[in-house]
């Protein structure tokens, strides 16, 4: 993630946590994933989504490439969120499912590859990964200033399929919004190692 992206998260953060919901995604990957299982979220933002995990009784290792938000979803969790970037994770078969809620569209194209060959390390076998992109045609910074990789479907599915050697890819798209409140097209990943 750029740091003009993490930058904009950290001057934004109380009312950005503010205007947090809980992805409504959010039950159809935890019915994926081994029950109780260990989840790593990548860009936890307000930490909304990590405090329903550990509602449902999954041990949550929560991260955020922003620190401002990373001490507010401490707080909201009662337990550390770690500040770290895609590209540092490092971990290897350490989690039964990886989610990505609207974090990983930030992140350069031609850096994907890389983060998805750590993603597919950092899983168990058997272990599953959720991912949701805005969608479109090109790189390019929205009206707040942010860079995403917006990807058409049929580009999202194929990024995934050539890098790495998933048992399962499965895309999902539907219309939504965001933080800027704009009508926003969405796909997701769920691929399973």
């Amino acid at each position: 993630m750029d740091d003009p992206v993490l930058g904009f998260y950290d001057e934004h953060a109380g009312t950005y946590a503010a205007d947090s919901v809980t992805n409504p995604h959010l039950l159809s990957f935890l019915q994926r994933c081994r029950s109780g299982g260990r989840v790593l979220e990548l860009g936890t933002g307000a930490g909304l989504d990590a405090k329903a995990m550990l509602g449902a009784g999954f041990d949550v290792d929560a991260s955020d490439g922003s620190a401002e938000l990373a001490k507010i979803a401490s707080a909201r969790l009662g337990q550390p969120v770690r500040t770290m970037k895609f590209n540092e994770l490092d971990a290897v078969e350490a989690y039964d499912g990886i989610y990505a809620c609207a974090s990983l569209t930030h992140a350069r194209r031609n850096e994907l590859p890389s983060i998805l060959a750590k993603i597919r390390a950092a899983l168990v076998d058997g272990g599953v990964v959720w991912a949701s992109f805005k969608t479109g045609a090109q790189e390019d910074e929205d009206s707040l200033g942010r860079y995403y990789n917006y990807l058409s479907p049929s580009e999202l599915f194929t990024c995934w399929q050539d890098n790495g050697p998933w048992t399962r890819v499965e895309i999902e798209s539907w219309v939504g919004s965001g933080y800027d409140q704009k009508v926003t097209n969405w796909s997701a990943i769920t691929a399973y190692r």
